[in-house]
C-alpha cells in the first residue's frame, strides 16, 4: 500500500488501527483502505483499497476491459499498481467475505499518526450501482 503506508524506502512500518466493527456493520465505502484475507492464501492478510462494489463497473488498466462487479464481491487495489498483486493484476473481483476490517488511522511511528485517507483513483469507477439504481435506462437496463 505504499505510499500510503510505509513510505520511503522501506525502512518504517506503520502500525494501523483495523476497525474490525465497521465491515460487520457495513460501514464502508469505496475509497476506504481495507485488511483481506488473501484469495490464493487465506492464513495471508492483505491491506488494500477498496474500489468497487457489487454491480459497480470499473476498468482495468493495461487491457482495455471493462468488468461488472458480481454481487457478494468488491474490487481491491494496493495503491502501487506496479507493484501491487490485486483484483486489477491477479484475482479479479474477490468475495466481501475475505474483508477483516478498514484501516482508518496510523497509530505508529507518531510522525505519521493520522487518519488514512479516503480516496478512488480519477477515471477508474465507471459506474456506481447507486447510480444504476436510480436511473438504470441510463446503462442500458430494462
Amino acid at each position: 500500500m505504499q505510499p500510503t503506508l510505509n513510505p520511503g524506502d522501506g525502512d518504517s512500518n506503520d502500525l494501523v488501527l483495523a476497525d474490525k466493527w465497521s465491515i460487520k456493520l457495513y460501514r464502508y465505502r469505496r475509497g476506504d483502505v481495507v485488511l483481506l484475507r488473501s484469495p490464493e492464501k487465506p492464513g495471508t492478510m492483505l491491506v488494500k483499497r477498496l474500489l468497487a462494489l457489487e454491480g459497480d463497473w470499473v476498468t482495468v488498466p493495461g487491457r482495455m476491459d471493462v468488468e461488472k462487479i458480481p454481487k457478494g464481491h468488491c474490487w481491491v487495489e494496493g495503491d502501487n499498481p506496479d507493484t501491487s498483486t490485486d483484483s486489477r493484476s491477479r484475482y479479479g473481483a474477490v468475495p466481501l467475505a475475505l474483508i477483516e476490517g478498514r484501516v482508518p488511522f496510523i497509530l505508529w511511528p507518531p510522525s505519521r499518526a493520522g487518519w488514512v485517507p479516503s480516496h478512488l483513483p480519477p477515471g477508474r469507477l465507471l459506474v456506481k450501482n447507486d447510480d444504476a439504481l436510480r436511473d438504470p435506462s441510463r446503462f442500458g437496463a430494462m
